[in-house]
């Protein structure tokens, strides 16, 4: 049987380190059924491939896609990839040792919904994927059960052919060598582009996570310091508060002063008794301001105490409110869970599309979280927060200028370009434009820009 007319499905899985395990397809379909497990895989996202080998061991297709197991190491049920159809509508990638092979991942992927299940290949001198998939084909693939052609033999370096009576001129051989020549420069190039579009996707998703974090962060400092002021503020009431009590008390005590004083020089005639008596007087005095000025002591500390545990107490009720209302939803939704998980089981999938994230796939277990804010959902899509989707959003569908015109709540309203990508729109600055407005010069190229699109 000829090499062309044998062809084997093999699914390899990646760790770290490289390629951890490998196995027929059948086997993984084994897997997906649920009827084995993978215990080392427990509780993790797996990278795997799909290989279309032919008789010669050579890769003629490859799918690279992720997959996620459980606790007890079984296989996720939602998956849906069609890896066989992926396969077959994939764009050329490098070549394998049997001529371009056909390339699905993440960076080039037929089925759009499916892009965010793909990865891409690591292409670096010394840790290139497509150099590893190639050899363990070449070395395990009797080992691991692939069908293998009758006339394959080991390569051996040939003799050189023999001179043929009729010798073919120079030219004719400078041409197919040149031919050659252009053909392997081209798969180089292909191999490039490849490699540098994988690059850029790779560093475009680290700038939207750590933008993403950042403004979570941001948001989060934003709130504690809010907070922060609000009882600042309301300590700062509370002590002018008492400041106020306590120069009223200073002045009390310095008019009882003054009036004993007076008391005192009037009745300095009436002999020593009066004297002990106005003495005695001030000590009583004296000593019943030290008991006020003890107790407001501790009426202050008391309500110092109390600012600094009311917003904790407030926090605490709000998120036992919060808990409250999250397992009331909980228990409504858990009838309507179960529907769309059967409705999941029986192979619908649930595809809903929004500006910017295109379209998502959303599964069974996330359908609540969803119709309670689409919006948020499609905002994680596109690692932005959900604030700046919907100002992104404004901006999509009404790109304008945001630039006030000088009467109250109206703004330049001149057409600027649109921002078609969420992570690469910044308020205030992508929806303006000065050069537009009154007050700035006119901005021609702008002009030819807007009226070509």
């Amino acid at each position: 049987m000829s090499a062309s007319a044998v062809t084997s499905e093999a699914i390899l899985f990646f760790d770290h380190r490289g390629i951890s395990k490998s196995m027929l397809y059948s086997d993984f379909e084994a897997i997906l059924d649920g009827m084995v497990g993978v215990p080392e895989f427990a509780d993790k996202e797996v990278r795997g491939a799909y290989c279309l080998v032919n008789g010669h061991l050579r890769v003629r297709a490859l799918v690279l896609f992720t997959i996620d197991f459980d606790e007890d190491g079984m296989a996720d049920t939602t998956w849906n990839v069609p890896l066989r159809h992926l396969a077959e509508h994939g764009a050329q990638g490098p070549d394998m040792g049997a001529g371009p092979i056909r390339l699905a991942c993440r960076s080039q992927c037929p089925v759009a919904w499916h892009q965010d299940q793909l990865w891409d290949p690591g292409m670096k001198p010394g840790a290139n994927d497509f150099i590893a998939i190639r050899d363990l084909i070449r070395e395990r693939g009797p080992k691991m059960g692939l069908e293998v052609a009758d006339d394959m033999e080991p390569v051996a370096p040939s003799a050189a052919p023999p001179v043929l009576p009729t010798i073919t001129p120079d030219d004719e051989d400078t041409r197919k060598q040149d031919d050659e020549e252009r053909v392997r420069l081209a798969r180089i190039i292909k191999e490039l582009r490849l490699r540098v579009q994988t690059l850029e996707n790779s560093q475009s998703e680290e700038v939207g996570k750590l933008r993403y974090a950042a403004q979570q962060k941001e948001e989060i400092l934003n709130a504690q310091l809010e907070k922060v002021l609000g009882q600042f503020k309301a300590l700062k009431a509370q002590s002018g508060a008492l400041r106020e009590q306590n120069d009223s008390l200073k002045a009390q005590v310095m008019s009882l002063n003054k009036s004993l004083e007076e008391q005192t020089l009037q009745s300095a005639s009436q002999g020593s008794e009066l004297e002990v008596l106005t003495e005695q007087y001030k000590l009583a005095l004296e000593q019943r301001l030290e008991e006020e000025r003890a107790k407001l002591s501790e009426e202050i500390h008391a309500k110092e105490m109390d600012v600094l545990t009311r917003d904790d107490l407030i926090s605490q009720q709000k998120e036992e409110i919060a808990e409250l209302k999250r397992n009331q939803t909980r228990e409504a939704s858990s009838g309507a869970q179960k529907v769309l998980e059967k409705l999941e089981d029986l192979g619908l999938s649930f595809i809903a599309f929004h500006p910017g994230a295109g379209h998502i796939s959303i599964p069974a277990e996330q359908i609540a979280e969803y119709m309670e804010n689409p919006v948020a959902f499609a905002a994680r899509k596109c690692l932005v927060t959900e604030d700046h989707y919907r100002a992104w959003l404004a901006h999509y569908e009404n790109p304008v200028c945001q630039v006030s015109a000088g009467m109250e709540g109206q703004v330049c309203g001149k057409r600027v370009i649109r921002v078609e990508v969420p992570n690469q729109f910044k308020p205030g600055v992508s929806d303006r434009n000065a050069n537009r407005c009154p007050n700035c010069r006119n901005d021609s190229a702008i002009d030819n820009v807007l009226k070509f699109r």
